[in-house]
């Protein structure tokens, strides 16, 4: 007879003799996260049936759970960046005697008040300044339970072309729906439109007056409360909060796009009332698009009156709705063959002839600018390091960027880059054997590899270029699917589309092992922190060869880690 798995299976016998420590370690993750993953599939299911009596149930099962409360306290405690940076309450990183002593701690309902955040700022690109908002290590656990009984809901209803801040979708899934929107168009019209001080200005009733939270009074409630909850100022002033998501809270993000939802049901009703004017004869072939990043937005319409009128429309509507206003500055019309900036890309249309045109997608003008000065600063403020510290400096930096745009048009542009550092490498050099020739200095810092003569390398390292990347054409998801919908079979072949022709050694890991932890082998989900480890430690003799590395998840990572030999205690 098969055996019935029961949930508390998972949790070692707690002796109080024993270590706690040790406890943490001896969970069963692999089950708690099974758990968990089933309730999410179901919430989410019965969000797009409208069951919200079964939907408030699940939501209730799910955030009682012991296995989602250890969970949630070890992305926080573990897996987040921000695991190092305390709140109001001063505790940061807790060892695992700590979690499972906070663990037992952790028994408020959904309904509850929260600490005020601690105000941090930041500077933006423009030179201005953003403020965070960091909770304490209790009410970022309690927040992300909050996000993971929210969330499967949210992604059951959200409309299919809003992509940030939402799992498995990046800008350039929202850059690749662009240029399926116009390149069929001999022309269109674009409003790029940007909100000011979103985060910081959205009313409360915008997130919690949502089919989300029907009839659900307490979840409304702990929002509500989470809101005004107040702030303490750089200056250790407390000041109250009326409105908007502080930033730097691990649900705000998704509060946000919560508060967003309708810009485009909106956009289709507008049409269908104008269907006259705009020549529109069935309400499910709308000729106007909306692509939403983030407080970003773009549409794209035929004629300029259509932008110009909708611009109007949107601006009363986000007031309305949210109480934010569209940012004057940055909220533009635009005709697709002058181009247009939207997320690092410049989106531009050239005409070939009177009945043909092409749509080319390439690195936007400040976003060169902005690596070029990037790598600038730090070929130019360490002219003092040694080449093979230089070279592991750059490498994530011109990875990264490449990257970013391999399924843009960039080759020329890569190649243009590669020459801009060369140059000021060259400088570098120069200046630091200010006395050499330069036939001794070409000697020493570069070598030949290959048909390749002026390759910046040393025994250990390489510079790495950015032309040798690979442009192969970003393979947009789907609108219909999310991560809660149980299409495992989708969701590993797209990662496995999306990982070709990019030489990294985390994405080579990935392929070679399956996209499963060699630590604890378990799948890596969509919100797992993935991290690079030496097999054998450097410090114990171990290489950097592709034999010598593997990826883990951080917690397995800091378990490893432990117990390797790489901390000499």
């Amino acid at each position: 007879m098969k055996k019935v798995f029961s949930i508390t299976e998972c949790f070692p016998k707690l002796n109080r003799k024993q270590q706690l420590g040790e406890a943490w370690n001896l969970i069963d993750w692999k089950e708690c996260q099974s758990h968990v993953d089933r309730l999410q599939r179901s919430i989410a299911v019965a969000m797009e049936y409208g069951n919200y009596a079964k939907v408030h149930e699940l939501r209730r099962i799910l955030y009682k759970s012991k296995a989602f409360t250890y969970l949630c306290t070890r992305r926080v405690t573990q897996d987040n960046q921000g695991k190092r940076t305390a709140g109001v309450d001063g505790i940061k990183a807790l060892s695992p005697t700590q979690r499972m002593d906070l663990v037992e701690k952790l028994n408020d309902g959904i309904k509850r008040h929260w600490s005020p955040v601690r105000q941090a700022e930041i500077l933006k690109k423009n030179g201005k300044t953003r403020t965070l908002g960091i909770p304490t290590i209790k009410d970022r656990i309690y927040q992300a339970k909050l996000k993971g009984i929210v969330e499967p809901c949210y992604e059951a209803i959200a409309e299919p072309n809003i992509y940030g801040f939402r799992p498995k979708r990046s800008t350039k899934d929202a850059i690749e729906q662009i240029f399926l929107s116009i390149r069929k168009k001999m022309e269109a019209w674009i409003l790029e439109g940007d909100l000011k001080g979103f985060f910081d200005n959205i009313k409360v009733e915008a997130i919690i007056e949502n089919d989300i939270f029907k009839d659900d009074i307490e979840l409304k409630a702990t929002i509500y409360n989470l809101v005004k909850s107040g702030a303490i100022t750089v200056n250790n002033k407390l000041i109250d909060t009326d409105r908007g998501t502080p930033q730097g809270g691990i649900i705000s993000p998704l509060l946000a796009n919560i508060a967003f939802i309708g810009l485009e049901a909106f956009v289709k009703d507008w049409a269908w009332d104008n269907r006259e004017r705009i020549g529109m004869r069935q309400r499910c072939e709308c000729p106007i698009h909306v692509i939403v990043y983030a407080d970003d937005f773009v549409v794209i319409a035929k004629e300029k009156w259509i932008v110009e009128e909708l611009k109007l429309a949107i601006s009363q509507w986000c007031m309305d709705k949210m109480g934010v206003e569209l940012s004057s500055e940055k909220t533009h019309i635009t005709d697709i063959y002058e181009g247009f900036d939207f997320l690092g890309c410049n989106v531009r249309k050239y005409r070939i002839n009177e009945t043909k045109s092409k749509t080319l997608i390439k690195p936007s003008k400040d976003s060169i600018k902005s690596i070029k000065v990037k790598i600038k600063d730090i070929i130019k403020s360490h002219v003092g390091i040694s080449q093979d510290t230089l070279i592991e400096k750059l490498n994530p930096i011109i990875r990264g960027w490449a990257n970013y745009h391999s399924g843009n048009v960039a080759k020329e542009i890569f190649a243009s880059i590669d020459s801009y550092i060369f140059k000021r490498l060259w400088k570098w050099a120069r200046k630091r054997h200010a006395t050499k020739g330069k036939v001794w200095i070409k000697a020493k810092y570069w070598h030949k590899v290959g048909k390749r003569i002026w390759v910046f390398k040393t025994d250990n390292h390489e510079l790495l270029t950015m032309s040798s990347t690979k442009i192969v054409r970003h393979t947009k998801i789907k609108g219909s699917h999310h991560i809660y919908d149980g299409q495992v079979e989708y969701w590993s072949k797209r990662v496995l589309t999306n990982k070709s022709g990019k030489k990294t050694r985390k994405n080579t890991c990935l392929a070679k092992q399956k996209f499963r932890c060699n630590y604890c082998k378990q799948l890596f989900k969509h919100d797992s922190v993935i991290e690079l480890d030496h097999i054998i430690p450097k410090s114990c003799g171990g290489d950097e060869q592709s034999r010598n590395l593997q990826v883990l998840h951080r917690h397995c990572h800091d378990i490893k880690t432990r117990t390797d030999g790489s901390i000499k205690r």
